[in-house]
């Protein structure tokens, strides 16, 4: 229900750029056209299966929707144990809507981006697992669909460092980067005739978004500090608590290890997003709500002991 109910949000955002058909049929420009995974597959199902273009974007966004609360659910099973993964997968389906559906200057959200969060959470569950040849692959498919996969990459070397021997980690990770950098030069020459960039450098207009009282966007007044506020809430909320002594000591090693990579993320989209996209947090949402709700957790389990005594 949850699934529906968040596709049918996206109902109301998703295309308003480019459209369903232009999607399909890669009728735009970079770095759109580049993340070219879901508008193959939702092209194929419209030869196939002979799918309106809409009609193929909306299943491929619910089937999406519910393979993420399906395996993060497990994930979290696979953590702490049942009720645990129900607050964690409950933590998540309520920290989404803010990130990607509530209102904003440009309400750009692409296919492309519900299966980067897709992505993300089989990550996470192949790390557990502790596979990686499933791992690799699905990198591989991942990278298609988006250039964040990288950024798992450095997760599993921060999660395998001191672990794997040194020599064996460092050619996974070449293996790794290979694929991903391979991946980008084919994206790059089947797309080299779009107009556009697939990189772009926000550094210093972002800088004056935080520190200038006049903005070149609609109604000042509202969005400026909405958009402040809106960014922050990453940081604040799902990343600084997690550097807090009392809490580190309670997450598991392999989870402390991946803390560095949300400095990583704030950094990098910090550099070459715009402040009014937080959509680009979605993504990374799994990896910081696991560690979020085992602090909550124990903040309330330890708040029941003291009222035991």
């Amino acid at each position: 229900m949850i699934s529906i109910l968040f596709t049918g949000y996206h109902h109301q955002l998703n295309f308003n750029f480019i459209g369903h058909e232009n999607f399909v049929n890669q009728n735009f420009s970079q770095p759109f056209v580049s993340r070219a995974l879901t508008s193959w597959v939702a092209k194929a199902l419209t030869i196939e299966f002979h799918f309106t273009p809409e009609e193929a974007v909306y299943l491929l966004e619910l089937v999406a929707f519910f393979l993420v609360f399906e395996i993060f659910y497990k994930v979290g099973v696979n953590t702490k144990g049942k009720h645990f993964g129900m607050i964690a997968s409950g933590l998540l389906i309520l920290t989404i809507p803010w990130f990607a559906f509530l209102p904003r200057y440009m309400p750009l959200y692409f296919l492309y981006d519900t299966y980067a969060l897709l992505a993300n959470v089989i990550f996470l569950y192949f790390l557990q697992k502790g596979k990686f040849t499933p791992f690799v692959l699905f990198f591989s498919f991942a990278t298609f669909n988006r250039e964040t996969s990288l950024i798992f990459a450095f997760i599993y070397f921060l999660v395998n460092f001191q672990s794997l021997g040194i020599y064996k980690l460092l050619r996974r990770i070449g293996l790794l980067i290979i694929i991903w950098v391979s991946i980008k030069l084919l994206l790059k020459y089947l797309f080299s005739m779009k107009g556009g960039e697939v990189y772009q450098d926000q550094y210093w207009s972002n800088i004056e978004f935080f520190l200038s009282i006049p903005y070149e966007i609609k109604n000042p007044i509202f969005f400026e500090p909405y958009y402040r506020f809106s960014f922050l809430i990453f940081p604040i909320l799902l990343m600084f608590p997690l550097f807090r002594k009392q809490n580190v000591s309670i997450l598991p090693l392999r989870i402390r290890k991946t803390l560095p990579i949300g400095l990583v993320i704030l950094l990098i989209f910090l550099y070459t997003a715009n402040i009014y996209e937080y959509r680009i947090f979605t993504e990374f949402l799994p990896i910081f709500i696991l560690p979020i709700t085992m602090i909550i957790v124990q903040s309330i389990q330890y708040g029941e002991s003291l009222e035991s005594t």
